[in-house]
């Protein structure tokens, strides 16, 4: 399965979507439902574990869903909540994190293989 097909991605994308429809700002929508912008960040990029029983009861007043997107929310989240979490590497690849503008301390351009030599640590593997 692509990771975005994963049931916590699909969640994430179905909310933002929904509140970016209601013309909420990610920030000010991250207060009302009592998470960190950081938190709410990563809920719509597929990490469900922020969202609990106060969220789950929030969320849907303040974007007014209706009786289908209601269930639809309810679906998308218990199916999210389910499923195995996502890690890093499923969240993100190599050409999600590639460097856009990256420079040396002397201001020189990053060559091609110091930029993969730069993802290679970021994909590494942390030690247990």
């Amino acid at each position: 399965m692509n990771k975005e097909q994963h049931a916590a991605k699909a969640f994430g994308l179905w909310l933002k979507a929904k509140r970016q429809a209601r013309g909420i700002v990610a920030r000010i929508f991250a207060g009302q439902v009592w998470l960190s912008p950081a938190k709410y960040a990563e809920v719509e990029i597929g990490v469900v574990k922020w969202i609990g029983e106060n969220q789950k009861a929030i969320i849907p007043i303040l974007l007014k869903l209706t009786g289908a997107e209601l269930v639809k929310f309810q679906k998308l989240l218990a199916a999210a909540k389910s499923a195995a979490a996502l890690t890093f590497e499923t969240i993100f690849d190599r050409d999600d994190l590639k460097p856009v503008r990256a420079a040396h301390c002397q201001v020189k351009q990053f060559t091609l293989d110091e930029e993969n030599a730069l993802l290679d640590l970021v994909f590494k593997p942390l030690a247990a």
